[in-house]
């Protein structure tokens, strides 16, 4: 019931399969991370933003429960975990490849993201993939955020490109303490790329990012930043070019 609602009422998926505590959907690119975030709170009956409060698209999540239609349902609680894989892949690739890819990310959300995780698996058209796996919470938030810099109008089509240029050439040494200077060149990076009143945020979003980075293993740091901005980049292209059949 609950997962219905999330996929085909909240945003523009179709549900395939929900049984016991799996679940199988599909969703056009635009709506995949936050149908994957709603899901989550769904499941534990939490929802930090509306807690304590109606919530205005119908389903509200609270101390452990769902309240819909007028329907009381206790969901899973907090001290639950959940783990997700993603699959954004061209609606005419073949499905059985899809379907392997995305029983690999769900592996990795559970193996290398350690549970309570989500890995994403971009399938380029062009060849090769790209995967991220991360916790919930404060990583799911800044892709979304970096995703809606880079689509914004008053941001270069090529600031993700110009950003991941600057840190293949600057060959950067692993960044070690409080990251100050990986900080200072990615805000510059990203601000040099808007402008208006975009350009604000781009400080944040650079100290961000340099806070999740500097929580990477030491050797695989600058090839995560990298990555991760590598699908925000993408997430944002699809978003602004609505209709090019990929799916999630």
């Amino acid at each position: 019931t609950i997962v219905r609602h999330v996929v085909e009422q909240e945003h523009l998926g179709r549900l395939i399969y929900a049984g016991g505590d799996d679940v199988f959907a599909m969703l056009p690119v635009a709506d995949a991370l936050s149908a994957m975030q709603r899901l989550r709170h769904a499941y534990s009956g939490t929802d930090p933003e509306h807690e304590g409060g109606r919530d205005p698209r119908g389903l509200t999540l609270s101390k452990g429960f769902a309240y819909l239609n007028g329907q009381l349902m206790r969901m899973m609680g907090s001290k639950a975990t959940a783990s997700c894989g993603t699959v954004i892949a061209h609606h005419q690739a073949p499905l059985a490849a899809v379907r392997r890819e995305l029983a690999a990310a769900e592996q990795r959300a559970k193996n290398e993201g350690g549970r309570d995780a989500f890995s994403i698996t971009v399938i380029k058209r062009s060849g090769g993939a790209l995967r991220l796996t991360a916790k919930w919470g404060e990583p799911m938030q800044l892709l979304c955020a970096l995703r809606d810099y880079l689509k914004d109008d008053n941001v270069s089509r090529r600031a993700a490109y110009h950003t991941l240029e600057w840190l293949h050439a600057q060959e950067l040494p692993t960044p070690e303490g409080d990251g100050a200077m990986l900080c200072k060149l990615l805000a510059y990076q990203l601000d040099r790329q808007g402008s208006g009143d975009i350009r604000h945020k781009a400080p944040e979003l650079a100290q961000r990012l340099t806070t999740l980075t500097l929580q990477q293993g030491a050797a695989q740091r600058i090839d995560w930043l990298r990555n991760f901005i590598s699908v925000a980049e993408f997430l944002a292209r699809e978003v602004r070019t609505q209709g090019t059949g990929e799916t999630a």
